[in-house]
């Protein structure tokens, strides 16, 4: 018999093994016993929640011959058939594939027709919002004035672009997150029943890992245990998922806090050479951040998300070293990178420079350049200079790359590997790291450069054009010093240290 994937092998059959979701189950069940179906439901929520499972149990229990109590037998032939995927009255369509008004029109022919197998008819279309307008359209109707013998189960995880006209015609419920011990729950009761060992930290890290979604979790037990056999440790699930431990991200902070620049360069390396992903390493650092804020908050009622015993005195240790203020700064910049990540190519670069920036914000320490000109007078540039708020340059580069960033995401992610050094008169020049050449070539192509100088425009309240460049050393603040210097003149710079 072909292998079956955990997450398939352990999809509830039952309403009672579905994990969470108590009420939507309840409502449900209790509508079955008493005859109370409603022709059409809408269920939403994040993915791997147990929409399309509790879909099917609802198709297996309005057809099912011995039906007890709202729960369907899983004995009988409709059961049985709907289990194998061989029963002609359940009709799955995924609106992804099958999104164009051609195939409704389609569907509303085929709904007329009666059940040949069973009680009922139960179409289940998953990912609804993906429907054109028109397809939606031509839906409305059949909600509308459905069959008495067919009902409807639309699945969606962004149920903000389902229409409220089709919205108003069903049954909404919206299914929740699952917890980490639920999840955790239901990977141990899996892994004994598989004769897997699997260890408490590291099913608790699955957990972390499965944002709430109990499929993801077991598809990722699947894919563990298919590397490293039936014992799974903690170590295991951080060597496949390329995640670091709680105690690395201490270690790093510690550095990151005391300025240690070669040591944070040295553990950053380390990492990505041990195949680490970059942009995990963000996120993680970015959770560990958000224990940290939380536990200087709440203490130790504080949910924490990375942070275990082992790596406790070290988070007691920084509660005292930074304030909630850079907390917040370091969490967005984090945020922020593992973002930036998504896009790029040069990740390593990425990732160094955002905790360098991240140990200038624990100092209060922010390199500037500031436009050369205000309302006509001279401004003198500062670099490296301590106990300073960010500067215009800082703030009009923030927010560029998030103007840019609602009008065309593809040009966000060219622009945001570029710098804002500086302005003069109305020309603003942004630069790039000589391995960003074609980040740099895509950018001066016409589209890109008048998005962002309409962007400039709009912020600046004034015309301005954009000049891209090149930088040529690896220092960020020699950087600044060096392209102050050449495009706003030595007589405007001044270096302070």
């Amino acid at each position: 018999m072909a292998y079956l994937a955990l997450y398939r092998a352990w999809r509830p059959q039952r309403f009672e093994e579905v994990v969470g979701q108590e009420k939507t189950v309840t409502a449900l069940r209790n509508a079955i016993k008493e005859g109370r179906l409603s022709h059409a439901y809408l269920f939403s929520g994040p993915r791997g929640t147990g929409k399309t499972s509790i879909a099917k149990i609802i198709a297996k229990a309005v057809n099912c011959e011995h039906i007890e109590d709202g729960e369907p037998c899983n004995l009988c032939s409709s059961c049985t058939d709907i289990n194998n995927g061989n029963f002609m009255d359940v009709i799955e369509i995924d609106a992804a594939s099958n999104r164009g008004i051609d195939e409704i029109r389609d569907l509303r022919e085929k709904v007329r027709v009666l059940p040949a197998q069973g009680k009922k008819k139960v179409y289940i279309i998953d990912e609804v919002h993906m429907l054109t307008t028109e397809a939606f359209n031509a839906l409305l109707k059949t909600l509308e004035e459905p069959p008495e013998s067919v009902i409807f189960i639309l699945a969606t995880t962004e149920p903000q672009k389902i229409p409220d006209t089709i919205r108003s015609r069903c049954q909404s419920y919206s299914f929740r997150r699952l917890t980490g011990p639920e999840i955790l729950e239901r990977l141990q009761q899996v892994a004994a029943s598989d004769n897997i060992e699997l260890d408490q930290e590291a099913g608790r890290l699955i957990a972390r890992r499965a944002n709430g979604g109990l499929r993801d979790a077991l598809s990722t037990l699947d894919q563990i245990y298919s590397y490293k056999g039936k014992t799974i440790k903690k170590e295991d699930v951080l060597d496949v998922l390329g995640l670091v431990d709680e105690l690395f991200l201490a270690r790093l902070l510690e550095k990151v806090v005391k300025q240690d620049t070669a040591g944070i360069i040295e553990m950053l390396a380390a990492a990505l050479g041990e195949g680490k992903e970059a942009q995990q390493l963000a996120r993680e650092s970015a959770l560990y951040l958000r224990d940290l804020l939380l536990y200087m908050v709440i203490g130790d009622e504080t949910d924490f998300l990375v942070v275990t015993a082992a790596s406790k005195p070290l988070l007691e240790e920084q509660k005292s070293q930074i304030d909630r203020s850079q907390i917040l700064q370091a969490l967005r910049l984090m945020m922020d990178t593992a973002d930036k990540l998504r896009f790029s190519e040069g990740n390593r670069f990425i990732l160094e420079v955002a905790f360098l920036q991240m140990s200038q914000i624990f100092n209060n320490e922010t390199p500037i350049v500031q436009p050369a000109r205000q309302e006509g007078k001279t401004t003198r540039v500062q670099a490296g200079s301590k106990g300073t708020k960010p500067d215009a340059r800082e703030v009009l580069w923030n927010r560029l790359l998030v103007g840019v960033k609602e009008k065309k995401i593809t040009t966000h992610a060219l622009l945001c590997q570029g710098k804002l050094l500086g302005a003069r008169d109305d020309v603003l020049y942004i630069g790039y790291k000589k391995g960003y050449r074609l980040h740099k070539e895509r950018m001066e192509e016409k589209d890109n450069r008048e998005l962002v100088e309409s962007v400039a425009r709009d912020i600046l309240k004034r015309n301005v054009e954009i000049e891209f460049v090149f930088l040529d050393d690896e220092q960020y603040n020699d950087i600044i010093v060096k392209k102050a210097i050449e495009y706003f003149g030595e007589d405007i710079v001044e270096i302070k240290d």
